[in-house]
């Protein structure tokens, strides 16, 4: 009884935190709308928190990424938030993230990527104009249905490229995988070109043979 009791006062202090805090929730959904990065139009400089939830290090910084989100929020400059990567896959993909927790500052249309010390007096310092004294690079767009479809290729014709030459690395029960690619990739590359072919221009009328 006693240990369902702690439980349950540790879970209300949780979602009491939860309500209270200055950390912006980003998603696939919001992201851009939010931030507005990729124009650095109207909602000011974003420094963003990529992590997963089983990530250790990612635990162990929260309560500095609170602070952050108060301190600079009195400032009114400088907008805190978080991206759950493991469910905002896209956005994990879109920012190159590669490891967890992968920190990102956000101006007028250029990243820079934290790289220092996970506390709040560096954290703090580098959102105050630290950054400025990093490389930064332009924000990237939001993938198009033509970069997914780039992008599926390219991964198709690796794999189906790699085992081709590797034929000794096919698993006897892979071949059927394998000869499963081949044709969805043609399917999906007849796809492509019908789509842009009927995307295009329409042909020019005939001309009329002149009458002698």
């Amino acid at each position: 009884m006693v240990r369902f009791i702690s439980y349950l006062v540790a879970a209300c202090l949780a979602v009491a935190a939860a309500a209270e805090s200055e950390v912006v929730t980003l998603t696939s959904d919001n992201f851009e709308h939010e931030t507005q990065v990729a124009t650095g139009a109207t909602t000011g400089d974003w420094f963003v928190k990529f992590y997963a939830p089983w990530c250790g290090h990612c635990k162990k910084m929260a309560p500095a990424w609170e602070s952050l989100a108060v301190e600079l929020k009195e400032g009114g400059l400088v907008n805190v938030a978080e991206v759950d990567v493991t469910g905002n896959r896209a956005l994990g993909t879109r920012f190159e993230v590669k490891g967890f927790p992968t920190l990102l500052y956000f101006t007028k249309g250029t990243m820079y990527k934290y790289q220092g010390p996970r506390e709040l007096e560096a954290l703090t310092k580098y959102a105050n104009g630290g950054y400025k004294d990093t490389a930064g690079s332009p924000v990237p767009g939001e993938p198009s249905i033509v970069d997914e479809f780039k992008k599926a290729f390219t991964q198709i014709f690796s794999s189906i490229t790699y085992y081709l030459k590797n034929p000794g690395k096919v698993k006897e029960n892979e071949w059927g995988f394998l000869a499963a690619g081949l044709v969805i990739g043609t399917v999906f590359c007849s796809f492509i070109f019908m789509t842009f072919t009927m995307m295009g221009p329409a042909p020019p009328p005939p001309t009329k043979p002149k009458s002698s």
